[in-house]
């Protein structure tokens, strides 16, 4: 039976249609076919396991650290992912001024958008967790049927923390601002666990053995990290028992509810003055000095390009969270010292992957790509100034760790600093040789539309990191991975040599 149109069911029941139409575009029907058959088979691996290690599960209770390590990571990476979802769903989508001037009720409209921002949040979760809860009321052991409202109560709580960390920066910055934070916010998130997990390996000796202390001392009966501590109710109350669950209902409800009522007003308000003021006045000094103009095309085209990425939310979050992910590397790397040679070609990697990303942006992400094309310069010079636009500020990144490298092992370093280049520039060209025009918001989704030219870029950038491990002393195999370099650039270029010609010579439509 279909909702009453306008009740908050109906809204909920369009809010996750429009959810759903994000995920995969036209290939929805296919991930619902491959979801569902790995579900399926999810639940015969669970059928099959779950009474050989639920008896472990239970005795690991005694001391749950690892499941409540584990709980935790999860929260941290859904609350990141819950104020992603509040800035698309709040502030992005750009809507709530329609429907705030519709009939229906404002608090409605807004407790809906929370409910679905929890609801998305919790869709990966509760497709991971289902499994064991549905073969746990099959196989006797009723208590793990809790994993539902502990999901459901985890994602409302989530849900609360991501909207009012969004809500805040909001008040705090202003709506354009708070879209940058929130995403960069996120990043931070997100990989906090995974930097917290590494934090061991940047310690000395000493403090590693006074932080071990430190968390023996925890572990104790009555310590913080103790069986009975509170930070594990949550692991409790998926198995069932009674206190924890009530306990963690309560905290997921109420928070969302409180959130809900404390940001309320100050969202409607915020929103309705967003459409009613109009720009600020330009400032008198800005007003009354000349613009200044600069001469020289490549200085003109790389100081315009630079100044899109700083202005692009997606490009700064992005990119913060692969920065992020290599902090560690680069910390092994000085502590390790030029032993660690092993780290080249991750860092390889990394690099030919945030250049290809820049790159995507700057050449096909082009916002007037019409006024481009008939500019009376050459383009094939244009395309390859937006690529060094892409390329330099990654090889800036580089350059303090090859330089640092230089001083202990100048071989290594000059593996790092050509290879390095070498893939960025691979990455550039193949994104320069195939001109496709898109979207500045489909940067997320240009791996996973099954585009041939993204394979193709993936395929380079393993080269690039064979070659550098065949420098290391594995050189029978340096032909196979210059091959694989060679192979991946010659396909870019034949690839895309139709749509260059036509870009080049007007024969587009």
């Amino acid at each position: 039976m279909n909702p009453k149109p306008g009740s908050w069911p109906w809204l909920l029941m369009h809010e996750m249609r429009v959810s759903w139409r994000g995920i995969g575009g036209s290939h929805n029907g296919l991930i619902a076919v491959c979801a569902a058959l790995l579900w399926a088979a999810m639940h015969w691996g669970a059928w099959v396991a779950l009474p050989a290690v639920y008896g472990l599960m239970v005795k690991g209770l005694q001391s749950p650290v690892i499941l409540g390590g584990l709980f935790w990571i999860m929260v941290s990476l859904t609350v990141s992912q819950t104020m992603i979802h509040t800035v698309n769903a709040l502030i992005g989508r750009g809507d709530m001024d329609l429907l705030l001037s519709s009939p229906l009720s404002q608090r409605s409209i807004f407790m809906v958008r929370g409910l679905s921002i929890a609801l998305s949040a919790c869709l990966l979760p509760a497709f991971a967790l289902s499994p064991v809860a549905n073969v746990g009321l099959l196989r006797g052991m009723p208590g793990l049927a809790a994993i539902y409202p502990v999901l459901a109560a985890s994602a409302l709580g989530c849900a609360a923390a991501g909207m009012l960390l969004t809500m805040t920066l909001w008040r705090l910055l202003g709506a354009r601002r708070a879209r940058v934070a929130a995403q960069v916010f996120a990043a931070f998130i997100g990989a906090g666990f995974f930097l917290v997990c590494q934090a061991p390996n940047f310690l000395s000796s000493g403090a590693k053995l006074a932080l071990a202390a430190w968390f023996k001392a925890g572990l104790r009966p009555g310590g913080w990290l103790g069986a009975g501590s509170a930070l594990w109710w949550p692991v409790r109350a998926m198995f069932g028992e009674p206190l924890p669950l009530l306990a963690v209902m309560a905290a997921g409800t109420g928070g969302f509810w409180l959130v809900l009522n404390l940001t309320y007003r100050r969202f409607i308000t915020g929103t309705q003055e967003a459409v009613a003021g109009g720009s600020a006045a330009p400032k008198t000094d800005a007003v009354n000095s000349g613009p200044a103009f600069r001469s020289g095309l490549t200085r003109i085209l790389i100081f315009k390009e630079w100044k899109l990425i700083a202005r692009d939310m997606q490009v700064i979050s992005q990119t913060l969270i692969q920065l992020l992910y290599l902090v560690p590397l680069v910390f092994i790397c000085v502590r390790s010292g030029p032993e660690s040679w092993r780290l080249l070609p991750p860092l390889v990697a990394c690099a030919a992957m945030l250049a290809g990303n820049v790159a995507w942006l700057t050449i096909n992400a082009e916002d007037a790509p019409e006024l481009v094309a008939t500019a009376p310069v050459s383009l094939p010079r244009v395309l390859w100034i937006k690529a060094a636009a892409a390329v330099v500020p990654v090889l800036a990144l580089l350059l303090p760790l090859a330089a640092w490298w230089a001083v202990r092992d100048p071989l290594m370093a000059a593996v790092l600093l050509l290879c390095g280049t070498g893939a960025m520039l691979s990455a550039a060209a193949i994104q320069v040789w195939n001109l496709r025009p898109a979207s500045r918001g489909d940067m997320k989704k240009r791996m996973k539309k099954g585009d041939v030219v993204g394979y193709i870029e993936l395929l380079s950038t393993v080269g690039w990191a064979g070659i550098v491990v065949c420098v290391n002393g594995y050189w029978r195999y340096l032909p196979a991975a210059a091959a694989v370099v060679a192979v991946s650039l010659l396909s870019a270029w034949q690839l895309g040599r139709a749509a260059r010609e036509a870009l080049c010579y007007g024969r587009t439509a």
